[in-house]
C-alpha cells in the first residue's frame, strides 16, 4: 500500500483540533490552469472552490475563521505548476491545496506538497499516476485505470474490435492510452500515433489511416480544442466511423468548436454533476454557464467541501488533515457519497455515458465497472 496511516490515536485528531491556524484567515491554496488552452478546466474548478468558500464563510467560517483562497496559475503542465506549488507551500503558507487540476499539474506538485506535509485534493486529475505521487495526495475524481476498464467493457459490448487512435503526447493522454492498451491488448489498436502537445493539424497522420479497417477512432487529447481539432479534420477527409473518447471530451467547449463534426460523438465520463438541480441553479446565478463543464465545478465543491470538514475537525496541521481523510466514511457531496481508499483515490463515484444529440452533451446509459 502507498499510503500508510499515522492514525496514532484519537486524541492525535483531537488535539490537532484544537490548534487554531496562525493569523486571523484560514489559508487554503488553488492550483489549476487559469491561462492557455485548458483555462476553461480552471476557471470551472475555481468557481467550484469559490463557491463553497463563500457558502462556508456566510454561515460563520471553519471553526470561526474565514477561508481565504490563494490560486495559482499551473497552465495544465510542470514547471509552470511546480513554481505554483512552490510558491503556495513557501510563501502563502498555505494548510492544504485544491489542485491540480491536470494531470501532468499533480505530478509535478506532488513531491513540493508531500516534503512539506501538506494535503493536496484534486478535483480534476485521472492519470494513473496520480495513484502512487504521496502519502498527502488525494483526488476526489476517479482514475484512469477505472475509466479504462469501463471503455473497454463498452467496446466488448458493442462488438468493436479495432481501434484507431492518436494521443497527445502528456502526461494524462499517455497514461490512458498505456491503460487502455493494458485492458483492450495492443492487438485491438490497429493505429497508435503519438503526436507533441498543441499539434494543429493532424491531416497527415489521418491520411494515413485511409485504408486501414477500424471500427472507432478515438481521438485522445489534453484539451477540448485538440480533440475538437482531430474530430473536425477526421470527418473533413471522410472517414464516418463513430468517435469516442475520454472525460475530457465531454465538453461544451468541443461541441462549440467542432459543431456538426461531432454529432454523435460519445465520451467515458463521469455524471455531470448537479445538473438540473439546486447545485446548477445556485451556481449559474453566481458565475454564468460553465466554460466546460458544471461536474467539474462540482468536484471542485466537494473537494473543498470535504477539505474543509476536515479541517474543522482535525485542525489545520497536515497530518491530523490527511489522517481524517483516509478515516472518513462517507462525504455526502453533489457528486455523491465518496471516501478515499489507501492510496487517496476516490471510491463511490460512477461512469456513464454521453453523446452529443442536437449540439449538447447527454447522459445515454449507466456504465458499470469493477475495481481492478
Amino acid at each position: 500500500m502507498k499510503k500508510l496511516l499515522a492514525l496514532s490515536s484519537l486524541l492525535a485528531i483531537t488535539l490537532a483540533a484544537c490548534t487554531p491556524a496562525s493569523g486571523e484567515t484560514i489559508k487554503i491554496g488553488y492550483l489549476g490552469p487559469l491561462t492557455g488552452d485548458a483555462a476553461a478546466y480552471g476557471v470551472d474548478t475555481l468557481n467550484g472552490v469559490r463557491m463553497k468558500v463563500d457558502e462556508i464563510n456566510a454561515a460563520g467560517g471553519i471553526n470561526g475563521k474565514q477561508i481565504e483562497i490563494v490560486a495559482e496559475d499551473g497552465r495544465c503542465n510542470g514547471t509552470d505548476s511546480s513554481s505554483a506549488a512552490q510558491k503556495l507551500v513557501h510563501v502563502d503558507k498555505v494548510v492544504a491545496i485544491i489542485g491540480g487540476q491536470c494531470s501532468g499539474e499533480t505530478l509535478a506538485a506532488a513531491p513540493i506538497a508531500e516534503a512539506a506535509g501538506i494535503v493536496m485534493i484534486s478535483a480534476l486529475s485521472s492519470s494513473p499516476d496520480v495513484t502512487t505521487a504521496g502519502d498527502f495526495i488525494f483526488r476526489d475524481y476517479p482514475s484512469d485505470a477505472l475509466k479504462t476498464t469501463a471503455m473497454a467493457g463498452y467496446f466488448e459490448t458493442e462488438g468493436v474490435t479495432k481501434i484507431a487512435m492518436i494521443t497527445e503526447n502528456t502526461d494524462f493522454a499517455t497514461g490512458f492510452r498505456t491503460s487502455l492498451i493494458a485492458d483492450l491488448g495492443e492487438d485491438m489498436i490497429v493505429f497508435d500515433e503519438i503526436v507533441d502537445p498543441g499539434t494543429q493539424d493532424f491531416r497527415t497522420l489521418l491520411t494515413r489511416l485511409q485504408g486501414t479497417e477500424f471500427d472507432y477512432f478515438f481521438p485522445n487529447g489534453q484539451t477540448p480544442p485538440a480533440i475538437a481539432a482531430m474530430a473536425q479534420q477526421f470527418r473533413e477527409l471522410g472517414f464516418t466511423q463513430p468517435m469516442i473518447s475520454h472525460d475530457v471530451g465531454d465538453s461544451i467547449t468541443l461541441v462549440e468548436i467542432a459543431g456538426d463534426a461531432v454529432d454523435g460523438f460519445r465520451a467515458i465520463s463521469v455524471p455531470n454533476a448537479g445538473e438540473g438541480e439546486p447545485f446548477e441553479t445556485a451556481f449559474t446565478a453566481k458565475y454564468g454557464s460553465p466554460q466546460q463543464s458544471l461536474g467539474f465545478s462540482a468536484h471542485a465543491y466537494d473537494a473543498l467541501g470535504v477539505l474543509a470538514q476536515a479541517i474543522g475537525a482535525a485542525g489545520t496541521e497536515g497530518t491530523a488533515i490527511r489522517d481524517y481523510l483516509y478515516a472518513l466514511e462517507g462525504y455526502e457531496g453533489i457528486v455523491g457519497n465518496f471516501h478515499f481508499d489507501d492510496n487517496g483515490d476516490v471510491v463511490g463515484v460512477p461512469y456513464v455515458l454521453r453523446e452529443v444529440q442536437n449540439g449538447t452533451f447527454v447522459t445515454v446509459a449507466d456504465i458499470a465497472v469493477a475495481p481492478r
